[in-house]
């Protein structure tokens, strides 16, 4: 491990982003949380830090990541370090415009609002899926982690009629009420356990549309799995409901990808950092497509 450069995701394949499909930004910044738990600003690091310890090995004096099928060795990823979080919104709207997929590491949920924005820019319309917890769609307050649903409603590109919120579990009366009057789709996790986890991923086939940025919460997985998150919920999907449904996704036309709310200094043995890593591995594009404005 020692040839690793320790700042870098271990996945990032491509000499530079010219050559890569997609592009790693870190977010460092909890500026738009009010949980109590703090540190998710120091999930970009840690994330990387624990992707280069275990998602690699050496083997008779070479350095090899670890692929978890043999079509992703074709992933080209490149790791361009830490963005400001009032300049990412620019960052991915630049890298989405060249037909590059943003893969943002954040600090809180509310970096989420800034990443759409700059898809919102670049592309036409766009179908999220929305893994979490906590429906996120409080509108009496704006611009915090609680409120990017109803933020990026605002965006014409975002495509709420062919959007899905998936593991939500813990809802305020007001964002129920948003919900159903958005008419957003949700999955709650006693719904995956019921019609099972194919069942999920079939009714997220059918309800997005062409293009799909995928938007993940730590705390949309239980506890067990990811204890360092810092608004956790039992009752939440299992690590391997979380990146079997990231693994087919993947195989759609994803022009975004971002994992938000992992919270280091609570996590155990660095298991939700680990996750984290996995989850990027698994919910990255296999293959790059064209994306043009409409």
């Amino acid at each position: 491990m020692d040839e690793l450069e320790q700042s870098k995701f271990v996945w990032a394949t491509a000499s530079g982003p010219e050559q890569a499909d997609s592009v790693i930004l870190g977010v460092p910044d909890e500026g738009g949380s009010h949980a109590d738990r703090h540190g998710v600003s120091q999930a970009p690091a840690r994330i990387r830090e624990v992707s280069c310890q275990r998602e690699g090995f050496s083997r008779l004096g070479s350095l090899s990541v670890a692929v978890p099928r043999p079509a992703d060795l074709g992933k080209r990823i490149y790791d361009m370090g830490d963005v400001a979080k009032e300049n990412l919104a620019r960052t991915v709207e630049e890298l989405a415009r060249q037909g590059k997929v943003p893969v943002t590491i954040g600090g809180d949920h509310s970096i989420t609002a800034e990443a759409l924005l700059g898809v919102d820019r670049a592309l036409g319309d766009v179908s999220v899926v929305y893994f979490d917890a906590h429906p996120d769609f409080i509108c009496s307050s704006r611009n915090y982690y609680g409120s990017v649903v109803c933020d990026i409603n605002l965006y014409q590109a975002i495509d709420f009629a062919h959007s899905v919120e998936v593991g939500i579990r813990c809802a305020e009366p007001e964002e129920l009420a948003n919900l159903r009057q958005a008419k957003l789709r949700t999955i709650t996790p006693n719904e995956l356990v019921a019609g099972g986890v194919k069942a999920a991923l079939e009714t997220i086939r059918r309800r997005v549309g062409e293009r799909v940025y995928i938007s993940v919460d730590a705390d949309v997985v239980d506890p067990s799995f990811a204890p360092g998150v810092s608004s956790p919920v039992p009752g939440g999907l299992t690590s391997g409901e979380m990146l079997y449904l990231l693994s087919e996704l993947s195989t759609m036309n994803v022009v975004g990808l971002d994992v938000m709310e992992v919270c280091p200094p609570y996590d155990i043995q660095d298991m939700t950092s680990h996750l984290a890593a996995r989850m990027i591995v698994e919910g990255v594009p296999v293959r790059k497509k064209t994306r043009n404005k409409n």
